[in-house]
């Protein structure tokens, strides 16, 4: 059978393979979309003029234009996609979130980026329905540009105390901070140190509580208050307890143990306001 053409000067259309198998449009669509409902004989043959033709099926982008869902939700962060994997508080959280996806039968789009430029795009080109947005660095940018897009979207963890109009879900970092602290005060810790997250974005090193309290993130001042009231419950003078901002990686995490143990009154418990950077210091 010679092969079947059609005129290059456009790409090949299902019009073209239902006149080929000489079909209808309809049934030539249904062979891709829903074969189960065509008989045998004329799959076969719409599949055979296909193959000839070159089709590999309908664009799924047009399905889902006409379709208006993409049935994905998109999972948004500023940090590298590595940080997906790497991160546990990630890594917990996207298990739970590709739970609820399983249970729906929808799939999940992940969108990060090095960089500001590559990740707007990559918000903007994401085929999703929503996002759920990782504001744990950035997060205002990421909410910008999840209201661009105009699709609904909830951020986890928003690091923003002015914006009550997000859809938003996140800790109370004062509670849970004092819980932590009051954990190791009961097993009797009276000399502390803190391992802190990013005050600013201008790198790691020691850092003082005034300072904290300056932080362009909440989580951080937030967590750091609820150290120190514990601390003070128990008349533990805060104003000597060491503080080292990390960027919570291996690098800055090591920096602030050595300069942390190199005082002349090393504590007995740290309190690391991360998973990740507690499992770098427990290293």
């Amino acid at each position: 059978m010679a092969p079947l053409t059609s005129a290059k000067t456009r790409p090949i259309r299902l019009a073209d393979i239902a006149k080929a198998a000489g079909v209808s449009h309809g049934t030539a669509s249904n062979v891709f979309a829903r074969p189960e409902i065509v008989r045998e004989e004329v799959r076969e043959r719409v599949k055979a003029a296909a193959e000839a033709m070159g089709y590999g099926g309908p664009d799924p982008k047009g399905r889902l234009l006409r379709a208006g869902k993409v049935n994905a939700i998109g999972v948004a962060t500023a940090e590298p996609l590595s940080y997906f994997f790497d991160d546990p508080f990630a890594r917990v959280m996207m298990a739970s979130i590709s739970q609820a996806c399983d249970a729906t039968g929808a799939g999940i789009s992940l969108v990060s980026a090095a960089n500001s430029e590559q990740l707007a795009w990559n918000i903007q080109s994401a085929l999703v329905d929503g996002f759920i947005v990782f504001c744990v660095d950035g997060g205002s940018k990421l909410v910008e540009l999840a209201r661009d897009r105009k699709l609904p979207f909830v951020a986890l963890d928003l690091d923003s105390d002015d914006d009550e109009a997000v859809a938003a879900i996140g800790v109370d970092n004062i509670a849970g901070a004092g819980l932590a602290a009051r954990h190791l005060i009961e097993l009797g810790h009276r000399r502390f140190a803190v391992l802190a997250l990013p005050v600013a974005d201008s790198g790691f090193g020691p850092t003082t509580r005034e300072q904290m309290e300056k932080a362009l993130y909440s989580g951080t001042r937030d967590r750091l208050r609820g150290y120190f009231a514990e601390l003070s419950r128990v008349d533990i003078d805060v104003e000597r307890v060491p503080i080292y901002e990390t960027v919570n990686d291996e690098e800055s995490v090591w920096a602030g143990l050595d300069h942390i143990f190199a005082g002349a009154e090393t504590p007995t418990a740290i309190l690391a306001m991360s998973d990740r950077m507690a499992l770098h210091a427990l290293d």
